[in-house]
């Protein structure tokens, strides 16, 4: 009766042990299941147009760092910005705010004007209001059409990756008026993502 009680114990043990095992594997893979795995991906392209305000009564770029090299190079080499423009649906300064971009930016070659961009456009009003896109990359300045990547988003943008086209409207060498950028914007995102803390 002993040996058949112990007998018994080791298979409902066993049995017990294998169930335990089993459902720390599934939580295992969920918790590293991916949540686009829930979403769909989808492709936005929008255009809008940056209000750069370099001089003036109420600029949105200020200097904040150079080099001994850059007034005496054609390139403004060392050159350091940080910038909080203005982005409008149409290149009119009054027309529809969109958002902001903001970041910094810098003059990084020794032979041309070419920036170095951190910048996050901040959607302050529309369908995308408190989401943002990240853009890092180089933007040479010289060049008619110029591309820069889109490496990340929030928001509506999570896990976004994609590029901007952007070209110079037009510029104002008075100062009175800003500089407007056109921008072209294709951007992969997920569709409805949505993150939530574990408990």
């Amino acid at each position: 009766m002993e040996k058949k009680l112990k007998f018994m114990f080791l298979i409902f043990a066993s049995l017990l042990l294998q169930t335990i095992k089993s459902d720390a594997e599934t939580q295992s893979s969920d918790d590293h299941q991916s949540p686009c795995l829930a979403a769909k991906e989808k492709i936005t392209t929008m255009r809008f147009y940056v209000q750069d305000f370099v001089g003036g009564d109420s600029p949105t770029v200020w200097r904040v760092a150079q080099t001994n090299l850059t007034e005496v190079l054609p390139s403004d080499f060392g050159a350091v910005d940080v910038l909080d423009n203005l982005v409008t649906s149409e290149p009119e300064v009054d027309s529809k705010e969109v958002g902001r971009i903001q970041g910094i930016i810098g003059l990084t070659d020794f032979h041309e004007k070419a920036l170095v961009m951190l910048l996050n456009l901040v959607f302050t009003e529309g369908e995308y209001k408190g989401s943002t896109l990240s853009v890092l990359g180089r933007n040479p300045l010289h060049e008619k059409i110029r591309e820069v990547p889109i490496v990340g988003g929030t928001g509506a943008f999570r896990m976004a990756r994609g590029y901007a086209i952007t070209t110079t409207y037009s510029t104002d060498e008075t100062k009175r008026h800003p500089n407007v950028y056109q921008y072209d914007v294709v951007v992969y995102h997920f569709d409805g993502l949505t993150l939530s803390a574990r408990q």
